[in-house]
């Protein structure tokens, strides 16, 4: 059986290591302060968890599908320092719940590292946010301390009350979500009427507070996703065949910033709240 028994010594400062763990939330909620991994062996220990070790610490990233999709939101849970290397042990009752009939999984304990954000923080995808590629299907991936302040600084610079999202009272984990949100409370946003609703590209049909021209309104997570799915192409469709109406982005995170040389206006919706400002055509 693997033991940390090998990690005994105070952790130096100096050799401290960090590190992006990435769990979906389901896991984090159940366990938040734990490194974990269901369905390996006593004798199997998961990529890179001999390297977490006393005193590193890391940062927790929920996700709910593909970051390379950029159709879900990922978000910052929390900032953690090791307390107990990697061990196979019983699953700690809270876990149980999410560990699909698993009853031992390896886990890495940590602690509360510093200050803590008050729920989930909404955040770039890991490449734009370090600005750099990373190995994103890695559960655990290396990073330098300058990385892990980065990402920290970001986290609480970008932290608000999400009781003043409308319906959801959180930030929105996809594009439905983030469509129910803006249909529901169009009102307060600076939307005046939704004329349409629609499944294909552009979501909405909208008439913004003050102006009475007709706008084509395209929701996306991240605004990115105006490329990765494929808008680009239907842009000139929508202009040339369709009603010639100007389209817009809707995002809640804005992290492509190319994307308005495409279209009339780009609004990063989460910014908006945060400030307590409306749409504006």
């Amino acid at each position: 059986m693997y033991s940390s028994a090998t990690v005994t010594m105070p952790p130096n400062p100096d050799h401290r290591r960090h590190f992006i763990v990435k769990h979906g939330l389901d896991a984090f909620e159940a366990l938040p302060n734990f490194i974990w991994r269901t369905g390996k062996g006593q004798e199997d220990i998961p990529h890179r968890f001999s390297q977490v070790n006393l005193g590193d610490r890391w940062i927790g990233f929920a996700y709910t599908t593909s970051d390379k999709r950029e159709r879900s939101l990922s978000r910052v849970t929390g900032f953690y320092e090791c307390v107990q290397s990697a061990l196979f042990r019983d699953i700690p009752s809270a876990g149980v719940r999410v560990a699909e009939g698993e009853t031992r999984a390896w886990l890495i304990e940590g602690k509360h590292y510093g200050k803590q954000p008050n729920e989930p923080v909404g955040v770039l995808p890991l490449a734009d946010l370090l600005g750099k590629r990373m190995w994103e299907n890695q559960a655990i991936i290396p990073i330098t301390g300058d990385d892990f302040d980065r990402i920290r600084h970001y986290t609480f610079d970008h932290e608000f009350d999400t009781k003043r999202i409308p319906l959801l009272g959180r930030e929105p984990e996809n594009e439905q979500e983030l469509l129910a949100a803006v249909v529901y409370g169009h009102k307060k946003l600076g939307i005046g009427k939704i004329i349409r609703v629609r499944k294909a590209f552009p979501d909405l049909l909208v008439q913004f507070d003050g102006s009475s021209e007709e706008v084509h309104l395209e929701l996306e997570v991240y605004s990115g996703g105006f490329f990765s799915h494929g808008h680009i192409e239907q842009v000139s469709k929508c202009r040339f065949v369709g009603d010639k109406k100007r389209i817009a982005v809707l995002c809640w995170i804005d992290n492509k910033k190319d994307v308005k040389k495409h279209v009339h206006r780009v609004y990063e919706l989460r910014s908006l709240i945060r400030k307590h400002k409306k749409l504006v055509w």
